[in-house]
This record gives C-alpha cells, sequence and structure tokens, in this order.
C-alpha cells in the first residue's frame, strides 16, 4: 500500500469523524479549574531585523544619516577578497573556528545617497574622515562645490522612498561644515524632482561645524519622495547626521516614533517587551553585539553599529527609548544582555574568567538605569535624559539562544550578581529544554524558541500537555513563528499552538511571536508589514489580538469528543541516505525487516544498489559510501527495496560542514519521504523530520541538545515500528517520536472572573465549517447573547495585504445562548472565540 494511499485512508477517517455532527461535542467542567493563565502571558519581541526599527518604528526618515554605513563591523577587518572578516577565535558551543565573513562593497558609505548636478549628472564627492564631527560619527559627505559649474545637491532617497503627506509638518537638522560655501536649499522632492516643500539654510562659511534646522510643511503628497540638499557650485561643504521626523511622531516625542507602527503594536496590548533581541545581543563578534550604553543620550553620540541581519543600525531606538514605550503602553521591559558570548551560528567568540566581570557590571549598570533611584550614577543618568522616575523593567534575560556547559557558567555568574543587588528582577536563562538546565544553579524561566514549519505546530499544541505538572522552572517562549507559507494557513496553526500554551499556563508564563516588524522592501511575512506610507498586521496578527484581549483568568477542563483528535500513521517506501549542509561517510549498512536481513553492504555490495539523486557521491572500494560536498541538501537512495517496519543499522561520520547526516525511510519519490535527522537545526539536534509537499516538517516533541561531532564514527540504529520510531546513537536513545495524522481541530476554555463570562477559543485548520456542541457541566449559560469572535476567510491560503489590510480580521456578532448545551459552528478556515455569560 502506497504512503499516498494510507494519506488518503487516514485523512478519510478523520472526515468521518469530523461529519458525524452528532458524535462532536467539547465537554466543558465549570467545576474542575486548571490553572491560572497569567496577565503576563502576551508580549512582544523587538529585535533590529528587516528594518523594525531603522525605517520602521523609529520615525527617522533619512537613511545612513551619518554617513556611517560603510564602517566595518567592530571587531571586524576588510580581508583581501572584500570581506568584513571576523577575528580568528574558537565557537564556545564546540571549539570549532567558525571564520566568519560578510562581503563588505567599496561603496557602502554613500548608502541612500547620491550627489547630482542640477542637470540630474553625478557629481564629484567622497567620504571623508578628515574633519570629524564627533567619535560616534567620524564620516561625513565632502563635495568640492568649487570645481562644479551649476547647484551641485545631496540627495537622500530614505528608506526606499520617503512617503510625504500634503500639509503634514517635517523637521529637518543636519551639520554642515562650510569652507566659501554660503546657501543651501533643503527641499522634499518627487521622482520627477518637482518640489513638495523647501527651506532657505544660510552656512556660517567659518570652517567649523554648526547644527542648521528647517521645517517643512508639504505642498503635495508623494508616496516615493527624497531629501534634497542643494548647494550653489562655491566653496566647499562637509555634510553630517541629516536627520529627518514627522512632527507627528507617537505621543509627539523628538527622536519619537512612528504614530501608526507604534499604535499597532499597543493595539496589541502587550504585558512586556523584550529589547534589544535576537541575534544581535549576541553580534556576529563579541565586540559587534548591541552596547546599551551608546544606545542613550544624545542621538547625534550614538554611533551605531553594523547590524548582523545586514545593515547598520543607528541605535536610535534605544534603551531609554524602548523604556519610554514600555511606560507608554503599559508593558513591563524585558532587557536582554549578552552572556560573554557571540551568536554560535556566526563567530561564536567568547569570554569567561576575570574577562566576563565587565559585562557583568554592564547589567548591573542596565538595570540601574532602569529603576535605580537618581542618587546612583545611571539613575542620574536617567534623570539627564528626562526621566527621573523609574521605568518598569521586570525582567533580564541572560544571552539568546545560547547553549552548553560553558553558557551555564557564565549564566550562574550573572544570576548571582543580579539577584544579589536586584532581587525582584526576574531572571531568564537563554537555554532551552536541555540536559544543560540542571548545570544552573537557580532557574527561574527557560528561552525555548520555535521556528517550524504550520504542520509542526499544528502536529504540536498539544505539546505543553506532556510535560510534567510540577516543573523546576516557569517557560517563555521567547520566540515562535510558522516558516514557509505566510498565509492564514500558518496563522492558523500558530493559534493552534496558542491553545495549548493558554491550557498550560501554570507552565507557560510569557510568549511572543517573532519576528515582529518586517518593512515590506524585506518581504512580507512577519507580524507587522509596512512600507514609508502604511502599516498592516497579518492575519497572525488579528489572532494573536483576539487571543490576548480575550484572555480567561483561569482555565476550565475541556476535552473535544466524538473526533479522532489524530490517527496513526505507518511510513513505507524506499531506503536512502542524506547529508545537509555537510559531507559525510557511511559504511556496514544493514536493514532488517520481517525478522529477516534484507539488505547488508558487505553482503551485497554497493557499487550499482545506489542510485545518487541530489549531491556528489563517491563509492569507496572499501564499501563506504561518500557524499563529498558540504553545502546543500544530497540524497543516494537504495534501489529495488522498499520496506515498512524495519531496522536500519550503520555506521556514519561526517566530515566537515555545520550541519547534518541523515538516514532516510518511507521514501516514495524525491520530494516525499522521512528521516532521521542527525545534527538538525545548525547541528544542535537528533529529530526525525518529513519531506513531502508541505515543505521540511521538523518531526519532535521537545528537541534534544545532541550535536554531531566532526570525523567521529556514530554507531546508527533506526528503528521503524508502525507510527513508533526510535534513533540509537552508539546504543543510547536519542529521539523517539510517535507519527500521527492530526484532525486539525483545537479547543480551550476558560473563566473570565469580573465579567462573569466562560471564554471559549475554538481553532479549525480545516477547509471545511467544524459543526459541534458546547456540553456545560457543573453550571450553565445565563440565557442571552453571547459575543462570537471570528478570524478567518473562505480561502485558507489568504492573507492580508495593503490593499485589503483587513481581510482578515475580528469580526464580531452575538448568538443566543442558554442552558448547558449550544450548538456552534466554527466557519472553515477560521479561529472562532466565544464569551458566554454564565448564570
Amino acid at each position: 500500500m502506497t504512503n499516498l494511499l494510507k494519506y488518503a485512508i487516514a485523512a478519510a477517517m478523520i472526515s468521518l469523524s469530523v461529519s458525524a455532527v452528532a458524535e462532536s461535542r467539547i465537554d466543558i467542567n465549570l467545576k474542575k479549574t486548571g490553572d491560572k493563565v497569567p496577565a503576563t502571558l502576551y508580549g512582544v519581541f523587538f529585535e533590529e531585523i528587516s528594518g523594525a526599527g531603522d525605517g520602521g518604528l523609529y520615525a527617522e526618515m533619512v537613511r545612513n544619516r551619518g554617513f556611517e554605513e560603510g564602517t566595518l563591523p567592530t571587531g571586524c577587518t576588510l580581508d583581501a577578497d572584500g570581506f568584513a572578516a571576523a577575528p580568528t577565535a574558537r565557537c564556545y558551543s564546540n571549539d570549532s573556528i567558525n571564520n566568519f565573513k560578510v562581503r563588505w562593497g567599496a561603496d557602502r558609505g554613500m548608502t541612500a545617497w547620491r550627489t547630482q548636478y542640477a542637470d540630474g549628472s553625478q557629481a564629484s564627492s567622497q567620504i571623508t574622515d578628515e574633519y570629524p564631527l564627533n567619535s560616534a560619527t567620524p564620516h561625513s559627505l565632502r563635495i568640492d562645490l568649487s570645481r562644479a559649474h551649476r547647484d551641485v545637491s545631496a540627495v537622500n532617497t530614505g528608506y526606499w522612498g520617503m512617503a510625504i503627506e500634503k500639509g503634514k509638518t517635517y523637521r529637518l537638522s543636519l551639520y554642515l561644515r562650510g569652507e566659501g560655501a554660503r546657501r543651501c536649499t533643503a527641499s522634499l522632492v518627487d521622482a520627477a524632482g518637482k518640489s513638495l516643500a523647501s527651506a532657505q539654510i544660510n552656512i556660517d562659511s567659518d570652517g567649523e561645524w554648526h547644527k542648521y534646522d528647517a521645517t517643512f510643511v508639504a505642498d503635495d503628497s508623494c508616496d516615493k519622495a527624497s531629501l534634497s540638499l542643494s548647494f550653489p557650485p562655491e566653496g566647499t561643504i562637509w555634510l553630517d547626521f541629516v536627520s529627518l521626523f514627522p512632527a507627528d511622531t507617537y505621543r509627539n516625542r523628538p527622536n519619537g516614533l512612528r504614530r501608526d507602527i507604534a499604535t499597532t503594536i499597543e493595539e496589541l496590548k502587550p504585558a512586556f517587551i523584550r529589547w534589544p533581541g535576537g541575534c544581535i545581543v549576541e553580534g556576529l563578534t563579541l565586540d559587534n553585539r548591541v552596547n546599551w550604553k551608546e544606545t542613550i543620550g544624545d542621538p547625534v553620540k550614538r554611533p551605531g553599529e553594523y547590524d548582523l541581519w545586514g545593515y547598520r543600525s543607528t541605535y536610535g531606538f534605544g534603551y531609554h527609548e524602548f523604556l519610554q514605550f514600555c511606560e507608554d503602553i503599559g508593558a513591563d521591559g524585558m532587557f536582554v544582555c549578552n552572556a560573554g558570548m557571540s551568536c554560535l551560528f556566526r563567530n561564536g567568540d567568547y569570554v569567561d574568567g576575570d574577562d566576563l566581570e565587565p559585562l557583568i557590571q554592564d547589567a548591573l549598570d542596565a538595570i540601574e538605569y532602569a529603576i535605580g533611584d537618581t542618587s546612583t550614577r545611571w539613575g542620574a543618568e536617567r534623570a539627564r535624559n528626562g526621566h527621573p522616575e523609574p521605568f518598569p523593567l521586570r525582567y533580564v534575560e541572560v544571552g539568546n539562544e545560547n547553549v552548553f556547559g560553558r553558557y551555564a557558567v557564565n549564566y550562574n555568574r550573572f544570576h548571582k550578581a543580579i539577584k544579589e543587588r536586584y532581587p525582584q528582577i526576574e531572571l531568564i536563562t537563554a537555554l532551552m529544554f536541555s540536559k544543560d538546565v540542571e548545570k544552573l544553579d537557580e532557574v527561574e524561566i527557560i528561552d525555548p524558541h520555535y521556528y517550524e514549519t504550520a504542520d509542526w505546530f499544528y502536529n504540536n499544541a498539544d505539546v505543553y500537555d506532556k510535560l510534567p505538572s510540577r516543573l523546576p522552572y516557569k517557560v517563555y517562549i521567547g520566540e515562535y513563528a510558522a516558516t514557509g507559507r505566510n498565509n492564514l494557513y500558518s496563522s492558523l496553526a500558530e493559534a493552534a499552538f496558542l491553545t495549548g500554551v493558554e491550557r498550560n499556563g501554570d507552565k507557560v508564563q510569557l510568549v511572543s511571536y517573532a519576528p515582529l516588524l518586517q518593512n515590506a522592501h524585506y518581504g512580507k511575512g512577519h507580524l507587522i508589514v509596512y512600507d514609508g506610507k502604511q502599516t498592516y498586521g497579518r492575519s497572525n496578527y488579528h489572532l494573536l489580538k483576539a487571543f490576548a484581549e480575550n484572555r480567561p483568568d483561569v482555565n476550565v477542563n475541556t476535552v473535544i469528543r466524538g473526533e479522532d483528535t489524530a490517527v496513526p500513521f505507518a511510513p513505507h517506501g524506499f531506503i536512502g541516505l542524506g547529508t545537509a549542509n555537510a559531507s559525510a561517510e557511511f559504511r556496514d549498512i544493514r536493514i532488517e525487516s520481517g525478522g529477516k536481513l534484507v539488505y547488508s553492504s558487505e553482503r551485497d555490495g554497493i557499487d550499482g544498489r545506489w542510485s545518487p539523486l541530489r549531491g556528489k557521491w563517491e563509492f569507496g572500494a572499501d564499501g563506504t559510501i561518500i557524499q563529498t560536498e558540504a553545502s546543500h541538501e544530497s540524497i543516494i537512495k537504495l534501489n529495488d527495496l522498499t520496506t515498512g517496519d524495519c531496522t536500519i543499522r550503520l555506521k556514519a561520520k561526517k566530515t566537515d560542514g555545520r550541519e547534518s547526516m541523515r538516514v532516510i525511510f518511507g521514501m516514495e519519490n524525491e520530494g516525499k519521504y522521512f528521516m532521521a535527522d542527525l545534527g538538525s537545526h545548525s547541528n544542535e539536534s537528533v529529530i526525525f523530520r518529513e519531506i513531502s509537499e508541505k515543505g521540511s516538517v521538523s518531526l519532535f516533541d521537545y528537541r534534544n541538545q545532541l550535536p554531531i561531532l566532526k570525523d567521529k564514527w556514530y554507531d546508527v540504529c533506526i528503528k521503524i515500528r508502525g507510527n513508533k520510531w526510535t534513533c540509537y546513537l552508539d546504543g543510547k536513545e536519542a529521539y523517539t517520536y510517535n507519527y500521527r495524522v492530526v484532525n486539525k481541530h483545537y479547543a480551550v476554555a476558560g473563566v473570565d472572573k469580573d465579567r462573569k463570562e466562560l471564554i471559549v477559543k475554538m481553532v479549525n485548520g480545516r477547509t471545511e465549517p467544524w459543526r459541534t456542541s458546547i456540553a456545560l457541566r457543573g453550571g450553565s449559560a445565563a440565557n442571552g447573547d453571547a459575543r462570537r469572535i471570528v478570524v478567518g476567510a473562505d480561502d485558507i491560503n489568504a492573507e492580508n495585504s495593503f490593499a485589503e489590510p483587513l481581510k482578515i480580521s475580528a469580526q464580531e456578532s452575538n448568538m443566543k445562548v442558554s442552558g448547558n448545551t449550544i450548538d456552534v459552528e466554527c466557519p472553515a478556515s477560521s479561529a472562532m472565540i466565544l464569551r458566554i455569560p454564565l448564570k
């Protein structure tokens, strides 16, 4: 029987269970209360990625305002091949030498700028450091005007065009050093060069730096405008730190936030905000990390830093602005400090011993800045920056996505120092679910992250149900997102996952989607999308908003009856081997099925028995199968043998690369198979994986931390028994997984005590309506109207857009309820929330 036929049978079984309306029922026992759903649960995660701050939340309209875009990442040097290269150092996770580098173009310094004559031709200019404005912005743009024959303009296009609105006010500031130059015409212009607004600036031509300000009121609107600074052909000018803000910022703050984006975040009513990230906390090198002390004070004195996501951050949305935003929207602050190591996916360099002390002190200083008395050094600095009262800082996380023993040692030192001085601060470890948690002296909150396909989230909505009822720590799901499909299908998968998160409020205290913000220049896959003019929340934004707005105080026992929540599935197909971003060798392969040895590489040979499908494969004279490319994905298939239940034994060795070796089973074709993935998630874990038209779906409940070492032969054994699969390494169980085809119906319920309402959340990830009933025990609905909130669409592949920003958003209506049984229909491809009044 083919896998396709088995899928069809499984789907038919699910369809039959769903269509039997009389059997489908959601039992809710109002007397059987569960865990409190913490008020802290739903928050947001900010990181400078995809234009989240610069060109996004931070309202600055000039890109590369200080002409520092060409400045190398701190700690890097420019090599002979044109790369910004990190220093050679061992990675903290496994002592590898990553030699991280990034392509560095010579023209980066003029990013978003051009100089031109009045007729449009290019003028002579250069980025120079000969007269630095200050140490934070040492470069400037020099234009020798005396060699020109007509006006010369320095033009900035902003973040892929400046959106100018008729009648709105814009405030310009810039620094000029002039020798013989006397005038500047500052204008906002459209693509044809037509002026939308202009102002005249008289230059002090004394060879000193001076700051100039101008205010514009736009005569017309343009979505792709530019800022033009035009100079007559006389003398020489040096231009630096050119800044343009709309007057109408969020809460009208100077150096402020873009009102529409900030408001969109505020409307989520987040309980906390995390800052500054994310991988940028660690940096591509340790020197490249975010230094919070460089992000406060006068913006012109903030040096900024090359962001490992591919552009330079101005630090305009700095530590102070983050804390101010928390206060403005009533959220707690969560500061993430560096744990003494850079990102292991980049360079991974680290410090320990006495060299860690400055970083511990830096974290203590950050807390003091936020909540310290004004008599303290950093509390006084906060007051000088305009905020004498403490900010609402509640959490500190030590590091980001760090692993293994070196991190545990560093964390213990941070935890001890912070708790001694600030016992009220709640500490979060960057460790996920791993044995390394046992190395921590004290654990308050751990931080697992989930970037998986939609089907992983559908499959694992119950993942926290499987944990012990009493954990020695709480959980902060710091980052989660369904990857691969930016549509309602993925958003409903995330909502399904949130039903399980909410049901386990005793375990999960905080959760935040990531990434939060995305300039449309980089794509349209994050929670909130915008360009220079407009903003919209994706479907997952509206689902998250509805979940947060309808958070109950306490869970009540909720069980879906009369439906198969999942159907076991057993694979059948070809056997194969593979790699991903790694080279490897395989030998001594034995496959047993039905109590018989059906293939042995020693007995049956390898030449002619195996067919390469992708990658470069060689066959050694000693019976070794060799994959020679440490890049991309490679597959080789054993010919003429298909099997279901089986045991696969072999020896495997990774010879190079960063990721995984793979043992493939149940293969129907090159695009449909299962595997044991040895070194998954950048060589962090051993899991199972499914490849199909759905993409690459990780199959795990909790990722272990089990890296595959280079140049080590492993004894590998994979046992396939129906839907139960187990992988052994060197005789020890590495991972076991039970595979199921899930029925995409989910429900969770709780009580809002103040309103005396039952809140029922239902997610229907299927393309037909879910007709069922709610059966109440231990209480009943009050006669009257219940609120019905639906977020969904007819097309499960639909998504919001600039043209239809509210296509998928919360739609409210009323429905009559009474008694103990309520017939309901959750529309196809939707989440539905019912607020039912109780007697």
